[in-house]
């Protein structure tokens, strides 16, 4: 992502303001880096009468708009630049594109199809031009210009259910037996069934596991993106709680979902680019998987190498959009990047060179913690009590960085108390940085709204900390970073509610921000810091260490769901000690920088030179050990130019001109001219089959080996599975920066790869290969030993559950599908594994109609299931529905 199109998030608010008013309530930025710069947001529509549910929350990404853009283009089509943007609305999903799909209904009086055929491909679409891309990608985005209605009527479509339910209305059919038309063999052939008739075009079904783009809409410079926002993505999962993924049964049926979305992108001859990785995996509530497509412009305009320098942009600097923003004064004396490098970070800090306050963020960032997101805000440590100047000649005024501000307020002995007489042993109850301190923190430049939400119903101006060292003495909780960088903070936008007073020592906001700030960058200070890093982030969270400092957290009451917050665990070894905090830190100008540099330099050729040798020994090993800290999921080798050599003369052919058109038809169909009931069951039939051992896996190899992928571009993705495949089972990276580029140089593998079960082993080296033209295909995969057909049968039974449709819609088709034997069909652990996702729908029935299909549901379940799985799945959704009965009686 270029600088250039990052806001920082007050101007990121300000704009989104502007483009849809102030009703639309911006939640928090979308970072790419440690710092509060980015491109998207969470946003949501408030409900408009008390007790009414909200619309829900999304995520609203601003792509920037060039002539040269894909997306631009596309919009620029079906959505006039003028107010009465309505009559030209395009949605790809309706009545009317199915029509033009099948060689029907003009528009204007040129069909869709000819409009997108008659441009050609263009470098980023190998099979298609953009816009019949865009269109498969995004089927069910509203087009239309940039306005709180519009906005409204998006989420109202969206949480109505309706936006996909006539293709499961056209399944219904085919299970009853009915005529249904082209959708429900189209989406049967999107999740992997044959549909006998072979077509180039793509259709306008979204596959089930690509997050819906439920809008595109246009500013005077920008295409907004709006999509639904998931409560959990891979990556929290497996830092919070892994134990969420329950079995090797459900990694698999992760790993299917995955490759399925790839299958179709790389069919339609796209890629999903360079940052396939746990964060763009967006997980639902019932962990059903959406990848994330629209985080990259990768089907847009960007610019190359050359015009980037030309222009004077850079990608090792984050700036503001907006050139007027404040942002830049207060972190224009910080090394901002956009990438996070543990390794490198941490040794810049033990070395003196990065600050601590750079050092903390980016720690806050691999913890998983957001600026604006006052559940789960950046942390930072009280460094003084405000009780007097800092001095570092003088002890007063200074906390003790060894112990927890949670240990401090409470004391020893009622910390003491409360482990010992607690049902569960614990020290702290709730986490170092809660939402009611971040608001209490941030009062006088929050809404009134959000205060009343967070710290009271009733809003009193008074009960606020009017003072820095009455705030510090009112929380048990840490620090917030913006006491250290943003004089914005101490200063109210509320009638009746006084600035924030700094103390005495401080003669305005201003001198107090810089004071405050050399006090954490101080030497007292940096000699002190790694106890605190081992206290909020590392060895004493767990085991004998937390309990002696006291630290020992409550656990969470449901520790097999998934949560998107948590305490992350960064390092299991003591932190070291600073190694720089000798030396003199400025963080004012490059002039300054410089003579500090020179500084620190002196200083450090004074050391002994065996103190320094073991310091720098403890430092590298505790590097090692956290090296997984840099993790990297993709294949950094990428041909700029999208060109390779043909095998005939080394001449160069564009990938366009040389992919291969990958079929998501079965080669094994067979030969009937439409889909049926029968069918569909011999699909989703269980067979013998006992399960795959590893020689089944080499012969899998061997099929496969001989076969080449032509796209290094899709390469790179296969590389990004591999490393995904491995990670779920290690619950750590693959690869760090250090060892990729060792097993790049060499090809020497990670040591961690030994520790995976030989199958998975043998499945990620093949995807990780570095001649990545040996490397496997998607559907090469997806027809691995890996996945039995208790995953294959599984899928095909849930995906149409996943369609944006209404419940009763979903209801009819398990009911239906379920009646004409379909769980028998797959058998028992299948149909264990499917009761999750099936039963909730029981729950809500609002008429007779429904309530005797949720009958039939529960009753085929009974039939299917062992008497420990109706006992743990069904008794207790039948349960839920006589409480249910009571109440309205």
């Amino acid at each position: 992502m270029e600088e250039a199109h990052d806001h920082c998030f007050e101007c990121l608010q300000l704009r989104i303001k502007s483009d849809f008013s102030d009703r639309l309530v911006f939640h928090y930025g979308i970072s790419p880096s440690a710092f509060p710069f980015g491109s998207s947001a969470i946003v949501e529509i408030p409900s408009t009468t008390a007790g009414e549910v909200s619309a829900g929350q999304y995520i609203l990404s601003y792509r920037p708009s060039h002539e040269q853009d894909c997306f631009t283009k596309f919009i620029d089509e079906h959505c006039p630049d003028n107010d009465d943007f309505r009559t030209s609305n395009y949605i790809p999903g309706e009545s009317q594109y199915n029509n033009d799909f099948n060689g029907g209904a003009e528009r204007d009086g040129i069909s869709l199809l000819e409009s997108g055929r008659r441009k050609g491909c263009c470098n980023h679409s190998r099979r298609f031009s953009c816009s019949r891309t865009i269109a498969a990608l995004a089927p069910i985005a509203r087009m239309g210009i940039s306005s709180y209605s519009t906005f409204e009527e998006v989420a109202a479509d969206f949480m109505s259910g309706s936006l996909e339910d006539h293709i499961l209305d056209s399944l219904n059919l085919t299970i009853e037996g009915k005529a249904s038309g082209r959708e429900s063999i189209n989406f049967l052939n999107l999740i992997g069934l044959p549909s006998f008739e072979e077509d180039t075009v793509p259709g306008s079904l979204r596959h089930p596991n690509i997050a819906p783009v439920i809008a595109m809409l246009k500013t005077s410079n920008h295409v907004n993106m709006v999509l639904p926002k998931t409560p959990y993505n891979l990556e929290s999962t497996l830092h919070y709680n892994p134990n969420a993924l329950k079995s090797d049964w459900h990694k698999r049926f992760l790993v299917y979902q995955l490759l399925s979305a790839l299958w179709y992108l790389h069919d339609l001859g796209v890629s999903y680019g360079g940052n396939l990785c746990p964060s763009n995996v967006m997980l639902t509530n019932s962990l059903w998987s959406w990848l994330r497509l629209w985080n990259e412009p990768e089907l847009g305009y960007a610019l190359k190498p050359q015009e980037s320098e030309r222009n004077g942009s850079t990608l090792s600097k984050i700036r503001c959009f907006n050139g007027g923003c404040e942002s830049g004064s207060l972190y224009a004396d910080l090394k901002l990047s956009p990438s996070i490098d543990w390794h490198s970070s941490f040794t810049k800090w033990w070395r003196g060179e990065l600050s601590n306050f750079e050092y903390l963020l980016i720690l806050n960032k691999l913890t998983g913690r957001r600026w604006g997101d006052h559940t789960f805000h950046p942390v930072m440590p009280w460094v003084i009590d405000f009780s007097t100047k800092p001095d570092e000649n003088c002890d007063a005024g200074w906390r003790d960085l060894s112990k927890s501000k949670w240990r401090l307020a409470k004391g020893d002995e009622q910390l003491d108390f409360t482990y010992s007489t607690s049902e569960i042993p614990h020290h702290v109850s709730d986490e170092c940085l809660s939402e009611l301190a971040v608001c209490s923190y941030k009062a006088r430049r929050l809404p009134l709204s959000v205060l009343r939400m967070a710290v009271r119903t009733v809003y009193e101006p008074n009960e606020y900390p009017s003072t820095m060292q009455r705030l510090y003495q009112w929380t048990p909780d840490e620090c917030i970073p913006e006491f250290y960088c943003d004089t914005r903070i101490f200063k109210s936008v509320h009638d009746g509610m006084a600035d924030l007073a700094v103390p005495s020592w401080a003669e305005s906001p201003e001198e107090f921000i810089k004071l405050h700030r050399d006090a954490l960058e101080s030497k007292r200070v940096s000699l002190q810091l790694h106890h605190w890093i081992d206290i909020t982030f590392g060895y004493k969270m767990s085991g004998e260490a937390a309990i002696a400092a006291k630290n020992v957290m409550l656990p969470v009451s449901e520790p097999m769901m998934p949560r998107s917050t948590g305490r992350r665990q960064l390092f299991t070894r003591p932190h070291p000690i600073r190694h720089g905090n000798t030396g003199i830190t400025c963080h004012s100008t490059n002039n300054n920088a410089k003579v500090c540099a020179h500084v620190n330099e002196l200083q450090n050729e004074i050391l002994s030179e065996a103190g320094y040798l073991q310091e720098l020994e403890e430092a590298s090993k505790f590097s090692e050990h956290a090296r997984h800290l840099s993790a990297s999921h993709h294949d950094p080798l990428y041909m700029l130019d999208r060109e390779i050599s043909s095998s005939k003369g080394g001449t160069k052919e564009t990938v366009s001109q040389v992919m291969p058109k990958l079929s998501l038809i079965g080669k094994n169909h067979i030969e009937h001219s439409k889909m049926d009931l029968i069918r569909l069951l011999q699909h989703i039939k269980e067979e013998d089959e006992c399960s795959s051992g590893y020689p089944d896996f080499l012969l899998w190899r061997q099929k496969f080996s001989c076969s080449k992928l032509i796209s290094e571009d899709v390469a790179r993705d296969i590389f990004s599975v591999g490393c995904i495949l491995s990670e779920l089972y290690l619950c750590r990276p693959l690869f760090d920066s250090t060892s990729l580029a060792t097993y790049l140089e060499d090809g020497t593998l990670p040591g961690c790869l030994q520790e995976l079960p030989p199958h998975i082993r043998l499945l990620v080296e093949a995807c990780i290969q570095k001649d990545w033209t040996r490397r496997p295909t998607a559907k090469t995969l997806l027809g691995s030993p890996y996945f039995p057909k208790t995953v294959k049968s599984a899928y095909l039974f849930l995906a149409p559950l996943q369609l944006l449709a209404k419940n009763e819609t979903r209801l009819r088709y398990a009911a239906n599908f379920a009646k004409q034997g379909a769980l028998k069909a797959m058998g028992t652990f299948a149909a264990e594994m499917c009761a999750p996702f099936c039963l909730p729908l029981v729950l809500d029935t609002a008429n007779v109609t429904e309530s005797e299909r949720a009958s039939v549901l529960v009753k085929e379940f009974i039939k299917c299931l062992t008497a420990q799985a109706v006992k743990t799945l069904v008794l207790p959704t039948i349960q839920k529905i006589l409480q249910a009965s009571c109440r309205l009686r």
